[in-house]
């Protein structure tokens, strides 16, 4: 028989509570631990929760190493699979946190973080979870913080869970203090536009307001989070992505969507038919076009979900889904025609 491996005593046995990955895996969360576990109250330690952050940091540029731009329909299990386990995570450092009661600027970065990543992530669940630990009482805390984003992010979560409803959204913003929203800063003029725009139901400004620039132009940082230099203040953990921008886009190209079906059931009435050849060189198919920003079927987002090849491949898809609905069927003898079929009323 071969002899039994004998264990090296020159190396110490790695435990839970030594430094390194093993120790950060094994990290039992506060609330479950019920203080019977002997590192239960590991994450209640300010070094470890930093620590257990940048461990955090490392799993987090993997996944963006792993699934650029929302990977491909293929990876969509496993791909699912590593956000909620990034999310479970953060749900973890922010329990210790809380039960720490930690309310610094670190703290306030991983709140952020962990609603960005669960907007991007599609975890509403989680958006809503969080969002009272921020406002108002984490900013309160510290005064030169600046709740602008994650009222803008907030405010939007509230517009698209409940739509068409906004009596949530309007009581959310009714919540909050009144210094706390710059009413020089382009989000809240930009929110202002977007709720009226939903309520009046004026779709033809919606694909104005809601592109990937306007987004990208309402996050201008005001002048005053900016140091002494003129700099903005350094970050300590970088991604490929920014989260701000991509949080705000998921979270647009979610009321697209919803607002879609809403601007769909107008176009239904008004018109009987709708021609859409494909485009070539001598026929730019204007009608193509128009019928994409009306129905705002372009994601603005570029890591949420995996992205069609192309717009006409994108409005082909979308018109084959409203045919197999009864919506549209093809006119007999006319390549590209569509008859549109009324809605029935109720």
């Amino acid at each position: 028989m071969p002899p039994k491996s004998r264990r090296d005593w020159s190396q110490p046995p790695k435990r839970v509570n030594e430094p390194g990955k093993r120790r950060m895996e094994l990290i039992p969360s506060v609330s479950r631990s019920s203080g019977l576990d002997k590192d239960g109250d590991a994450l209640r330690n300010h070094k470890v929760q930093e620590e257990y952050r940048d461990f955090i940091h490392t799993k987090l540029n993997s996944y963006w190493e792993r699934f650029p731009y929302g990977g491909t329909a293929q990876d969509t299990k496993q791909r699912d699979e590593v956000q909620g386990n990034i999310l479970i995570l953060f749900r973890k450092l922010r329990e210790g946190l809380l039960s720490a009661k930690r309310t610094d600027s670190f703290a306030l970065e991983v709140y952020e973080t962990s609603l960005y990543l669960s907007i991007i992530f599609n975890s509403p669940v989680q958006t809503t979870s969080i969002i009272p630990h921020l406002l108002p009482a984490m900013y309160q805390a510290l005064p030169n913080s600046t709740p602008v984003i994650t009222i803008l992010l907030s405010s939007l979560h509230f517009l698209a869970s409940g739509y068409p409803s906004q009596s949530r959204y309007f009581d959310h913003l009714h919540s909050l203090p009144t210094f706390f929203f710059l009413e020089s800063h382009p989000a809240a003029s930009w929110l202002r536009d977007l709720s009226w725009t939903l309520r009046s139901h004026t779709y033809s400004n919606l694909e104005k307001l809601t592109t990937r620039e306007a987004c990208a132009h309402i996050l201008e940082i005001p002048e005053h989070t900016k140091g002494n230099d003129g700099e903005l203040p350094p970050q300590k953990y970088s991604y490929p992505v920014n989260l701000v921008l991509e949080a705000l886009c998921t979270l647009v190209d979610t009321l697209r969507e919803k607002a879609r079906e809403t601007n769909w059931l107008v176009l239904r009435t008004a018109y009987r038919e709708v021609s859409l050849p494909k485009p070539c060189d001598t026929d730019p198919a204007p009608t193509r076009d128009w019928l994409c920003r009306s129905l705002t079927l372009c994601s603005v987002s570029r890591v949420s979900s995996p992205k069609t090849v192309d717009d006409v491949a994108l409005l082909d898809t979308w018109i084959e889904s409203r045919r197999a609905q009864g919506d549209v069927r093809p006119k007999e003898g006319v390549e590209g025609r569509w008859i549109v079929v009324k809605p029935k009323l109720s």
